[in-house]
C-alpha cells in the first residue's frame, strides 16, 4: 500500500514539473506528443519497415486473397484481433469450463498461435493460388506470343492477354496493368508492378523476358522457352497434387481401419463383460 502511494506521489510531482517545463517553453503535452508521433512516422527505419512489409504483403496477395488493398496497419490490426480472439476462447474453455490451473499459460500460447494464424492462412492461400494460376500463366504467354506473331506490339498483346485469364488474382493484376498502360505509364514500370504483385517464379520470369527483349522484338523463342518451363512446372504441380491425394486417401483408409478396429475391440470387451456377468 505504501509503495502504491509513493508511486502515485511520484507521478503527481512528475506531472507538475513537466507542466511547468511545457509552460516555460510555450508548448503543451498534446503538441509534444504530435511532434514525437511525426518524428516516428517520418523515421527512415519505420518508413523502410512499412514499405518492405507492404511489398511482402503485396507479393503474397494479401490485398486480393484476404482484403482489398490491405495496408500494413490493417494487417497488424487483424493479427491482434485474432490473437485476442484465440486468447479469450482458450481462457473461457480452460478457466470457465475445465477449471484448470494452467488456464493462463494455455491462453498465452493460444494468443501466440492466433497472432501467427493469419500468416499461416495467407501463406497457404498464396501457395494454392500460385498452383492454380499455372494454366492461366501458360495461356497468358500463348496470348502474348500469338499477338506478337500477328503483328501486335508487346503492350497491346499484354492488354489483350487479360481476356484468356480466369484466375481472379492474375486477372486483377492484368487489368491494373492494362489501365496503367492506357494511362500512359511505361511498359517497364507496369511489368515491375506486375512482378511485385506475385511471389510466383513464373510471373517473375515472364516479366524479365518481356522487359529484356521487348525492345528487340525477338521474343518468340524466349516465350517458347518460358512456356516449356511452365509446362514442366505444371507437370510437377500435377504430380504434387496426385501425391497429396494419395496421402489423403491413405489417411482415410487408416482412419476407417482404426474405426473398424475400435468397434471390434468394443464388441469383444462387451462380450467378455457379458460372459463374466453370466459366470
Amino acid at each position: 500500500m505504501i509503495g502504491l502511494l509513493v508511486a502515485l506521489l511520484f507521478i503527481i510531482l512528475f506531472s507538475l514539473v513537466q507542466g511547468v517545463v511545457y509552460l516555460n517553453h510555450g508548448t503543451s503535452p498534446a503538441e509534444e506528443a504530435k511532434k514525437k508521433m511525426k518524428m516516428i512516422r517520418d523515421s527512415s527505419l519505420i518508413t523502410k519497415f512499412i514499405a518492405q512489409k507492404q511489398i511482402r504483403l503485396k507479393k503474397m496477395g494479401a490485398g486480393i486473397l484476404l482484403k482489398d488493398q490491405m495496408t500494413v496497419s490493417q494487417w497488424y490490426l487483424y493479427k491482434g484481433l485474432m490473437a485476442g480472439l484465440f486468447l479469450m476462447i482458450c481462457f473461457f474453455i480452460t478457466e470457465g469450463v475445465l477449471k484448470t490451473s494452467l488456464a493462463k499459460p494455455m491462453s498465452m500460447v493460444a494468443a501466440v498461435m492466433g497472432w501467427f494464424f493469419l500468416e499461416i492462412i495467407l501463406r497457404a492461400q498464396n501457395s494454392s493460388s500460385n498452383d492454380k494460376m499455372m494454366p492461366d500463366i501458360m495461356e497468358m504467354s500463348r496470348s502474348v506470343l500469338y499477338g506478337k506473331r500477328g503483328g501486335q506490339y508487346i503492350a497491346d498483346a499484354l492488354k489483350d492477354s487479360v481476356i484468356v485469364v480466369e484466375n481472379k488474382r492474375l486477372k486483377t493484376a492484368l487489368l491494373r496493368l492494362r489501365n496503367d498502360l492506357d494511362a500512359g505509364r511505361s511498359l517497364e514500370d507496369c511489368l515491375n508492378e506486375l512482378e511485385m504483385s506475385f511471389s510466383n517464379g513464373e510471373i517473375s520470369a515472364f516479366c524479365t523476358v518481356i522487359k529484356s527483349l521487348q525492345s528487340t522484338g525477338q521474343v518468340d523463342e524466349a516465350l517458347h522457352t518460358l512456356e516449356n518451363n511452365i509446362e514442366r512446372e505444371q507437370v510437377s504441380v500435377n504430380k504434387k497434387r496426385c501425391l497429396m491425394l494419395e496421402h489423403k486417401t491413405m489417411m482415410y483408409v487408416i482412419f476407417i481401419a482404426m474405426d473398424i478396429l475400435v468397434m471390434i475391440l468394443y464388441c469383444i470387451i462387451i462380450k467378455l463383460l457379458q460372459l463374466q456377468i453370466g459366470f
